[in-house]
């Protein structure tokens, strides 16, 4: 039974300098407004280091904002691993994700920034992140939130990334007191997702992850620094330096900071013990209990974060049968997070005050059409009004240097290409990129009239190796006359974990076993099937779509300096020259969904 004590803390007092409430980007999925929302009205209280009893005696601190009134007001509960001492500071570090506090606040809300066990200011022995005892922790917490004399007891959530992914698990574990969540950007498979792409281990994310948030768990900011942070830094100049030099030194950053041990046990354990999928990752992940989900879920995610979490909005909206509405924004990597505000306070309105907000009326899927930059709403995902167009890999060059060709028939006549795969870091002559490529590039015909693709891609490649395992990985994007390129999608796969899980897959995705490696016979072609992450663009006249292989991440990649959040990761395994086949017997191919132009209207 949870623990009915009231939190201990420092007695409230009102803020004289509450934390900058600073929204940017798009704060609505579409053009709609909400026809009724709770008004800025309140002061704000914060209570530093409140202690929150767990039934097993664990005491968890956090940071409560409340409103500052004598009535009780619905909690939106934030949870993690990371610090909640570099919250609510303006550095737009990619683990300040709580959501802004006093926009929140001032409409009525309690905002509850709470660290896992043995994180942070918080007792316990430290676990790996989202372990079954998290989950419950976290569903105690919710519990015990509902039952305190500042609450309603309508209880949600709030935040994103890991914020987000742990809605998923705190859901499925059905605490009376949840009454709905908003999970924006959260994945839903620890070894798909986040651990591992395509059976490569995620280095170029987990280095310098677990060395910054493993490093940050004993820092203590006084509130009012944090708070006045959040004016003199979050300025748009200074976001875009600090942004800059956190991306250009994150190689840098694990040779020069200083982790907790138990942080490196954990990056040990999933780099050297924890190599494939299996009841390790299934109990720390979301989709083996997304049916478990009852309350109203509100799932958002955009198009710029294909290394994390843009699948885990899609096996989400698949796996969860209870009220629910999906949204895809433009990209937009930023921190903190500042955007969807809007949407979730209608969202909450509704669900948690009962005020008639208009969102429940909001179509089922919205999402941002690229190209055409606008909203678009659709009934389901995939969206049912489209249809599958394949384009065949082939070439006409004798260079596999040279552009290749993305066409609709099916190639008669055999052809292939080859490139190298050299691991990256190996050292090599600078001169052998002249003579070996390390990527092929294919290019489509322009589009004769403005194409929306949006949905599904799959990519299909008869493949052969000189070495007993190689990596792949491909890269998709939009191609003016003029030349400008702008990146849509990616997909990878190690080509020892080509086993498809057939019971897991679904229509708008290919998912792997990643249990049994099968290590190819060199020379011996075999059949590779992956998806790439979805899309939605406009192709407009006399564009082309471009889609570049190869197996080094680091060449085909993207940066937040692209509008992406993807981080390379060790691959490929071995040196090796990989061939692609095209042609009737071994066709190499692409799938993508095409959307009828006249089924549909604006936002």
């Amino acid at each position: 039974m949870v623990s009915t004590e009231k939190g201990k803390a420092a007695k409230p007092s009102p803020l004289r300098v509450p934390p900058r409430a600073k929204l940017t980007g798009e704060q609505f999925a579409g053009n709609w407004r909400p026809r009724k929302v709770s008004q800025p009205v309140y002061s704000i209280l914060f209570i530093p280091d409140i202690s929150i009893p767990l039934p097993d005696g664990t005491i968890l601190k956090g940071d409560l904002y409340r409103p500052d009134a004598d009535e009780a007001f619905p909690v939106l509960l934030a949870w993690s691993g990371y610090t909640k001492e570099l919250q609510n500071t303006g550095l737009p570090l990619p683990i300040n994700e709580v959501g802004q506090v006093s926009y929140v606040v001032s409409r009525g809300y309690c905002h509850l920034t709470v660290n896992a066990r043995g994180t942070g200011k918080s007792s316990g022995q430290h676990m790996m992140h989202f372990s079954p005892q998290e989950q419950k922790d976290v569903a105690d917490t919710i519990e015990w939130a509902a039952t305190q004399s500042w609450s309603n007891g309508n209880v949600g959530m709030i935040g994103m990334s890991y914020f987000a992914a742990i809605q998923y698990l705190a859901a499925a574990q059905q605490p009376p007191h949840l009454k709905a969540i908003f999970p924006y950007l959260g994945f839903t498979d620890l070894y798909r997702h986040f651990a591992y792409h395509g059976g490569a281990f995620h280095s170029g994310f987990f280095a310098p992850y677990y060395t910054f948030v493993g490093s940050t768990q004993k820092v203590s900011v006084p509130p009012v620094l944090r708070h006045l942070g959040s004016y003199l830094l979050n300025r748009n100049w200074i976001q875009k330096k600090i942004t800059g030099f956190f991306f250009k030194n994150e190689e840098k950053m694990p040779q020069q900071m200083h982790p907790d041990g138990e942080w490196m046990r954990d990056f040990a354990q999933l780099a050297f013990d924890e190599l494939y999928d299996g009841p390790f990752y299934r109990e720390k992940s979301a989709w083996p209990v997304l049916d478990r989900i009852q309350v109203p879920v509100c799932i958002g995610t955009n198009w710029a974060n294909p290394g994390i979490h843009a699948r885990g909005a899609f096996q989400a909206w698949h796996g969860i049968d209870a009220p629910k509405k999906l949204f895809i924004g433009p990209p937009d990597p930023r921190w903190p997070w500042s955007n969807y505000h809007g949407e979730l306070l209608a969202w909450y309105d509704y669900y948690l005050k009962g005020i008639d907000t208009g969102i429940d009326e909001q179509p089922a899927v919205r999402y941002w059409l690229q190209g055409a930059d606008c909203w678009k709403s659709a009934s389901d995902w995939p969206i049912p009004e489209t249809t599958t167009q394949r384009f065949y890999l082939h070439t006409r060059a004798e260079r596999s240097e040279d552009l290749h060709v993305l066409q609709r028939e099916l190639p008669t006549q055999p052809t292939s290409l080859q490139f190298a795969a050299i691991p990256r870091g190996m050292n090599y002559p600078k001169e052998l990129e002249k003579y070996t490529a390390q990527h092929v590039t294919y290019l489509s015909d322009p589009f004769v009239a403005d194409t929306e693709i949006t949905g599904p891609i799959k990519l299909q490649l008869t493949l052969s190796s000189t070495a007993l395992d190689t990596h792949v990985i491909a890269r998709l994007s939009d191609v003016s006359p003029e030349g400008s390129v702008r990146l849509l999608s990616f997909g990878w796969l190690q080509a020892s974990h080509r086993k498809i899980d057939e019971q897991l897959s679904r229509l708008d995705e290919v998912i792997h076993e990643h249990q049994y490696p099968e290590p190819l016979k060199p020379g011996s072609p075999v059949s590779l099937c992956f998806s790439l992450t979805p899309t939605a663009n406009l192709f407009k006249t006399n564009h082309r779509l471009r889609l570049e292989i190869g197996s080094r991440p680091d060449l085909l990649k993207a940066t937040v300096f692209d509008n992406f959040i993807y981080f390379p990761y060790e691959a490929p395994p071995y040196l090796a020259r990989n061939t692609i086949f095209h042609g009737e017997a071994s066709a190499s191919y692409l799938e993508i969904a095409v959307r009828d132009m006249q089924e549909h209207a604006s936002l």
